[in-house]
């Protein structure tokens, strides 16, 4: 049986670290973070939508805040659902 509070609890922190890290690898290497997600989308081509504003940090922590906060409420959820799920 899973702590579903735990498990978001963690999941959130991974995924607020991963915010951070990627929000301070847009200022400091942006070409480096565009090629990895270029990777990532083989067939697509992102140049088009490729920004030459950094984000202010008011923009940054809205999206510190919202992803963080969907990851809790996702994995939570997951948790719980999976808890109900091992108990039948």
């Amino acid at each position: 049986m899973l702590n579903a509070k735990a498990f978001a609890n963690a999941a959130a922190t991974v995924m607020a670290v991963w915010v951070l890290a990627c929000a301070l690898l847009s200022f400091l290497a942006p070409d480096l973070l565009f090629t990895v997600a270029q990777s990532w989308m083989h067939t697509i081509n992102l140049e088009s939508v490729k920004t030459t504003l950094n984000p202010n940090l008011g923009f940054l922590l809205w999206g510190l805040i919202t992803a963080t906060g969907l990851t809790w409420l996702t994995t939570y959820s997951f948790a719980k659902l999976y808890n109900r799920f091992t108990k039948k």
